[in-house]
């Protein structure tokens, strides 16, 4: 194993720990300034909107990059709403029954691959998340000019992250360890014209 391999897990866990401090902080100093604290002025309606944003949001992040729980379809587009842009973005579930419980790991990258699939539309947009019974599950971001993290495809086909990956980018090489760790392939479909979709292949497919 060369050096940077052998120093990739330590680097990955440092970047998530990165993103977590900053995309946490955001909603954090909003509470503090609509609460008055700090001088700021009060305002109880956006106080009310950002505590329950930070509440999914960390509620997310425990899924995410934390020790999942087996949540449903619904579950996990309620969660969705505290993502990060998740004002610009919708989040639609095409599934047999929202309501049916997913595995844990299932969760963790569902939900990894949706938020991934939201930074690939940075001017707003849908994410589309199409599964059915004994098939890949299918992510679909569309919206203007959508496209994928710049070197996701390269880290699909098994490459490390570049030393200089800054916290923004940690989720791509997050989703890919994850999945496999969990004997998920994740690989790009065909579409139309924009992004292509994002296939997870489960280990029994």
């Amino acid at each position: 194993m060369s050096e940077p391999e052998a120093e990739y897990p330590l680097r990955l866990a440092s970047l998530v720990a990165a993103r977590l401090t900053h995309d946490l902080s955001g909603p954090l100093g909003t509470i503090m300034a609509t609460a008055g604290i700090g001088g700021g002025m009060r305002s109880d309606e956006l106080l009310a909107e950002t505590v329950t944003e930070l509440r999914l949001r960390m509620h997310l992040y425990a899924a995410v990059f934390g020790r999942a729980e087996a949540l449903s379809w619904q579950e996990m587009a309620d969660l969705l709403q505290g993502a990060p842009g998740a004002h610009r973005l919708q989040f639609r579930f095409q599934v047999p029954d929202l309501a049916a419980a997913q595995p844990e790991g299932l969760t963790r990258l569902v939900l990894a691959a949706a938020m991934l699939a939201g930074e690939a539309l940075p001017r707003g947009g849908q994410v589309t998340v199409m599964a059915e019974p004994g098939q890949p599950i299918i992510l679909m971001p569309e919206g203007r000019t959508p496209a994928w993290p710049h070197g996701f495809v390269t880290l699909l086909a098994g490459e490390t992250p570049p030393e200089g990956l800054s916290s923004r980018g940690v989720l791509a090489p997050w989703l890919v360890a994850q999945a496999r760790a969990g004997g998920f392939r994740l690989s790009m479909g065909f579409g139309g014209p924009g992004a292509a979709p994002l296939m997870m292949l489960p280990p029994a497919c």
